[in-house]
């Protein structure tokens, strides 16, 4: 927060400041929508990034060296965010409501195809929603998309960093492209971004059955550890085969007996006990403690890289676990 930063540095800054304090505003936009679904009154805040605190210097991992890096990367993220509300006027005025198995299977494969590495489906709950966001639909399709092995293993560093906006720039236009695929089909898709988005995605992709929140607050897959990335789309499709179980609710325990992203989490940041919000959801990670750290360290990432899921089979690590 003290940092000083030269005029080159505060010009960027502020131009990051309005295109995110644009974004959020078309975002805001969603409520004025008939039917939208609307946050529930217990609901979390979208805490970050704060526009407002971003020219001061304490909400993002801001260099210049850092902006040559991935500031075409952040600008795309931007652009598709602002594309998944501006292609909602292309949304079919009649739309078909049920897909057939064999159109599902064609939509699976093309996102697959694209680089999709696992879809999920689940209503979406209310609470997810963010306060002052809304969706148009609450049939989602949770998308998820593998991270890197080896540059993360390189956390904290800058390669690690190019590579995490990296996915969500490439998430973020094929979500995009997943919704007008849908629309093409003669369905309605409110595409929800891989960098920022309108629900809290954790919850939901775990909602979906596609894995299980770790001690770090992140998503544990069966396919790539917590190494995912997380987008959605909302859809009026409402014979999606929508997720009733979830087989992975065994990593809980695993986490509570393995801790080691507790352990290793260099800004002393995850708690072995969790922290109970005023919505009534807990979290073990404490932010006031993470964001410094994420700041200035390339938005860190060591509790990926140091979660056992993340080097080791996950049937391996179950077997062992019920052995």
């Amino acid at each position: 927060m003290g940092k000083k930063f030269n005029i080159i540095e505060r010009i960027l800054l502020n131009i990051i400041k309005y295109k995110i304090s644009d974004l959020f505003s078309k975002e805001r936009s969603l409520l004025l929508y008939e039917n939208a679904i609307k946050p529930a009154t217990n609901s979390p805040y979208k805490t970050w990034p704060d526009p407002e605190k971003i020219p001061l210097g304490g909400e993002l991992p801001f260099s210049l060296r850092n902006i040559i890096a991935i500031g075409k990367y952040v600008r795309s993220c931007i652009s598709q965010a602002k594309l998944s509300i501006e292609s909602l006027k292309f949304n079919p005025s009649n739309p078909k409501p049920k897909i057939s198995k064999e159109e599902l299977s064609e939509f699976e494969n093309y996102a697959k195809s694209l680089g999709v590495g696992a879809i999920g489906y689940t209503k979406l709950p209310r609470e997810l929603i963010f306060q002052e966001k809304a969706v148009l639909y609450d049939n989602a399709i949770v998308l998820l998309m593998e991270m890197d092995k080896d540059k993360l293993s390189k956390a904290p560093s800058l390669e690690t960093f190019k590579m995490v906006f990296q996915t969500y720039d490439r998430l973020g236009r094929i979500t995009n492209k997943l919704a007008s695929y849908l629309r093409e089909n003669g369905y309605s898709a409110h595409p929800s971004p891989a960098l920022g988005g309108y629900v809290l995605y954790p919850p939901l992709a775990q909602k979906a059955g596609l894995g299980w929140i770790g001690l770090h607050g992140l998503l544990i897959t069966p396919q790539f550890g917590p190494r995912v990335r997380i987008s959605a789309i909302f859809t009026n499709i409402e014979n999606l085969p929508f997720s009733n179980q979830n087989t992975h609710s065994w990593i809980q325990e695993f986490c509570r007996r393995c801790r080691k992203c507790f352990r290793t989490c260099p800004a002393g940041a995850i708690y072995e006990k969790p922290i109970i919000h005023e919505s009534g959801r807990e979290t073990h990670i404490d932010a006031s403690k993470c964001k410094p750290f994420f700041v200035t360290h390339y938005a860190c990432s060591v509790c990926l890289k140091e979660c056992v899921f993340n080097y080791n089979n996950y049937e391996t690590i179950k077997n062992n676990f019920f052995a």
